[in-house]
C-alpha cells in the first residue's frame, strides 16, 4: 500500500480541517495549533500520492499516550490507512516509555482498536443544547433545543465561584490529576492561556478548591470541559456560571458537553435540564494497568479527542 506516515505540522491544519469538517466534529484550527504545541513529535498524516488522507495524534501526560483526532478520509476507509497510525502511535507511546495508552472510540473504529490490543471500560455520551433567554426542548429531540438555567439552590450558597485567577492554576492541576489518574499541566495551562476569562473555580468555605470548569469555542458549538468537581452541588454550580456568563454575551450560543456515562450524578443533571447524553463513544486502554481515575469528580471531559 503506497501509504507515509509523516509529522503533522501547522502547515497541514486547513488539510486537517477539511478531513475533520467532513465528520461534523467541533474542533478549530486553534484546537490543531494545541495539538501541536503539546505533541509536535506526536502529531502525524498519512499521505497518499501528495495528499492527505489521514491525521492522528498521541499526546504524552505523565506517562499516560492519549490517542485522539484519528481521521480517514473517505474513500481511502477499511484500507489499512487507520491501522498504520495507530501503529506508528503505539510505536511514538513506546518511545515515550509509556505504559498505558488510553482513547475515545467512534463505534465504527471499536473493533480496529480491539484488534490492536485495546479493551473497552466505559460509555461516552454527547449532550447538545441551546442556551437562550427562554423556551423549551423540542419534542422528539433529546439531544438539541433551548433551556434556561434555573436559579441557585440554597445548597450552592455554601460555595464561592469566580474567574479562574493565575494563582489557581496549581490547585486546578492537582485536582485534575486526582480526577483523570494523571497529571495534565500543560493541557490545562494552554487552555487557560489560550481562553483568558473562560473558565470558574468552585471554592468551598474553607477556600479549598472544589472543582472548576473551562470552555472554549468549537465550530458548531461551544464546547464545556473539563468540568471536575468533588460533588454534585459544586457541579451543578459551575455549570450555572459557565451558562450564565455565555447568556451574558447576548443571543443564543450552541453548547456542546462530553461525559461519561459512568457519573450518574451528571446525567441526572442534565436529565433535570432538559438534556441527554447519547452514547457515542466507548474509553479504550491499552496497557498493563488501567488509568486509576476518580470517574465521580469527571462531569464533562476537556473534549472527546484526548480525555
Amino acid at each position: 500500500m503506497d501509504i507515509e506516515i509523516q509529522s503533522l505540522c501547522a502547515a497541514d491544519i486547513p488539510q486537517a480541517m477539511d478531513l475533520k469538517n467532513a465528520l461534523g466534529w467541533n474542533q478549530t484550527p486553534e484546537d490543531w495549533r494545541r495539538f501541536l504545541q503539546l505533541s509536535p513529535l506526536g502529531s502525524f498524516k498519512a499521505m497518499r500520492g501528495g495528499q492527505m488522507v489521514g491525521t492522528a495524534v498521541a499526546h504524552v501526560f505523565d506517562r499516560v499516550c492519549w490517542i485522539g483526532m484519528v481521521i480517514v478520509r473517505e474513500g481511502c476507509r477499511q484500507q489499512g490507512v487507520g491501522r498504520l497510525m495507530m501503529k506508528r502511535c503505539l510505536e511514538f507511546s513506546a518511545e515515550q516509555g509509556c505504559s498505558l495508552v488510553v482513547l475515545n472510540a467512534t463505534r465504527e473504529a471499536v473493533g480496529l482498536y480491539g484488534s490492536l490490543g485495546f479493551r473497552p471500560e466505559f460509555l461516552i455520551g454527547t449532550a447538545r443544547g441551546t442556551i437562550a433567554n427562554g423556551g423549551q426542548f423540542a419534542p422528539g429531540q433529546p439531544t438539541r433545543g433551548e433551556f434556561t438555567p434555573g436559579a441557585d439552590s440554597p445548597a450552592t450558597k455554601t460555595y464561592q465561584i469566580r474567574r479562574i485567577e493565575g494563582g489557581d492554576l496549581d490547585a486546578i492541576v492537582s485536582l485534575d490529576a486526582e480526577a483523570q489518574g494523571a497529571e495534565r499541566e500543560a493541557l490545562l495551562m494552554r487552555l487557560v492561556e489560550q481562553y483568558p476569562g473562560s473558565g470558574f473555580v468552585c471554592l468551598g468555605p474553607d477556600c479549598r478548591l472544589e472543582g472548576f470548569a473551562l470552555h472554549r469555542p468549537g465550530v458548531h458549538s461551544i464546547q464545556i470541559g473539563p468540568l471536575i468537581a468533588r460533588g454534585h452541588i459544586q457541579a451543578e454550580s459551575l455549570l450555572r456560571a459557565v451558562c450564565s456568563d455565555l447568556l451574558a454575551s447576548g443571543g443564543a450560543t450552541g453548547i456542546t458537553l462530553t461525559v461519561s456515562l459512568n457519573n450518574t450524578g451528571m446525567r441526572h443533571m442534565l436529565n433535570r435540564w432538559g438534556l441527554s447524553a447519547e452514547p457515542r463513544l466507548t474509553r479504550m486502554s491499552r496497557g498493563w494497568k488501567r488509568l486509576q481515575a476518580r470517574e465521580e469528580m469527571i462531569y464533562a471531559f476537556s473534549g472527546p479527542e484526548k480525555g
